[in-house]
C-alpha cells in the first residue's frame, strides 16, 4: 500500500451562521488553516498516475492561493453558505479535486482551535473520508425513508414530592418498530450517541426499535390548584443489533441501547418520528387528582 500527502496553508474568514448568535464562531472572523490530502493506492502508482498525481499536487497549492486565501470561505459554494466547518469545507475539497487526484482516499482539515483554556492553542483536525459521509453507501445513516411495521402506546404515572406540593408525571412511552427492509442504520460510538456522523470502522448497528418518552408533569400547590407544564420529548432509546457490511445480522445477537441527548447529533429520521408521535394537545392525560 502506497500513501501520499499534500499539505498547504493559508489564511481565511468564514462565518457558521447555522450556530447560536451568541457562539464565538457565528460572526465572521479569520482563521489559520491547513489543508492535507492523503492518496492511498494499494500498490505502486503507475507512470501516467504518478504524473498526473504530481501534477496535480502542483495544481493544487496554486488553487489555494488563488482561490481559498485570504477569501471568504462562506461564499466559495452554495452548499458553504449556511455553514462552513472544518468537516464542510473538507467535503468540499475532496469532491472538488476527487476526479483530479487518483485514489483521493481523505482530505484532513486544521483550522480553528479548541474552545478550552487547557488546550487553547491546539488546532482541531477535521477529516472528510466518502465512506464517512452519511449520504455514502448502501446504509444512510440519515436515512429520511424507513416505514415503521407498528407503533406501541403505553402510560406510566409517578408521583413525588410531600403531600402538601406533591408532583404527578405523566410519561407516554412511543415504541417504534420497523418494516422489513427499512431499518435504519448506525455506528457504535464511545459516546453512546446514536448520531449520523461517525467514523467509517466503527461497528455498524441495524436499528431494531426506538422508544420514546413524552413527559407532562403537574404540581399540586399549597392552595389545591394544579400547574401543568408543556409536552416535551425527555429521551430516545434506540434498541440495535450488530450487523456486517452487507446489513446481515451478526449472531449470536447482541443488543446495545443507544441514548440520544438533545438535537444536536439527532439524525433526521429519529427526529421524524419525534415530530410524528408529539402528542396532541387534545391527547393530554386525564385530570389528576390529588392522593392522600
Amino acid at each position: 500500500m502506497m500513501t501520499l500527502t499534500r499539505e498547504a496553508d493559508f489564511d481565511a474568514v468564514h462565518t457558521r451562521p447555522t450556530l447560536p448568535s451568541w457562539h464565538m464562531c457565528h460572526p465572521p472572523h479569520q482563521h489559520r488553516w491547513t489543508v492535507r490530502l492523503e492518496i492511498v493506492a494499494a500498490d505502486n502508482l503507475t507512470a501516467d498516475e504518478s504524473v498526473t498525481v504530481h501534477t496535480a499536487f502542483a495544481e493544487f497549492d496554486a488553487w489555494i492561493d488563488a482561490y481559498l486565501h485570504l477569501h471568504n470561505l462562506n461564499t466559495l459554494n452554495d452548499t458553504l453558505t449556511q455553514d462552513c466547518g472544518a468537516w464542510q469545507l473538507g467535503k468540499w475539497i475532496f469532491n472538488t479535486w476527487a476526479s483530479r487526484v487518483p485514489h483521493l482516499a481523505a482530505v484532513h482539515v486544521q483550522g480553528p482551535t479548541r474552545d478550552h483554556p487547557s488546550d487553547r492553542y491546539e488546532r482541531l483536525v477535521v477529516t472528510y473520508r466518502p465512506e464517512d459521509d452519511p449520504s455514502y453507501g448502501r446504509f444512510r445513516l440519515d436515512n429520511d425513508n424507513v416505514q415503521t411495521a407498528g407503533v406501541d402506546v403505553s402510560w406510566e404515572e409517578s408521583w413525588s414530592g410531600p403531600d402538601e406540593a406533591r408532583t404527578v408525571e405523566m410519561v407516554k412511552h412511543v415504541t417504534v418498530r420497523f418494516a422489513e427492509g427499512h431499518h435504519p442504520y448506525t455506528r457504535w460510538r464511545p459516546a453512546n450517541i446514536l448520531s449520523q456522523y461517525t467514523a467509517p470502522d466503527d461497528q455498524l448497528l441495524r436499528v431494531e426499535q426506538l422508544t420514546i418518552e413524552y413527559r407532562y408533569a403537574a404540581a399540586h400547590t399549597l392552595y389545591g390548584t394544579w400547574l401543568a407544564a408543556e409536552w416535551w420529548a425527555c429521551a430516545t432509546h434506540a434498541t440495535t443489533v450488530h450487523a456486517d457490511e452487507t446489513g446481515q445480522v451478526i449472531e449470536p445477537r447482541r443488543e446495545q441501547s443507544l441514548y440520544t441527548l438533545g438535537s444536536e447529533d439527532l439524525p433526521p429520521w429519529v427526529a421524524r418520528l419525534r415530530r410524528t408521535h408529539l402528542p396532541a394537545p387534545d391527547e393530554l392525560p386525564p385530570p389528576v387528582t390529588a392522593r392522600s
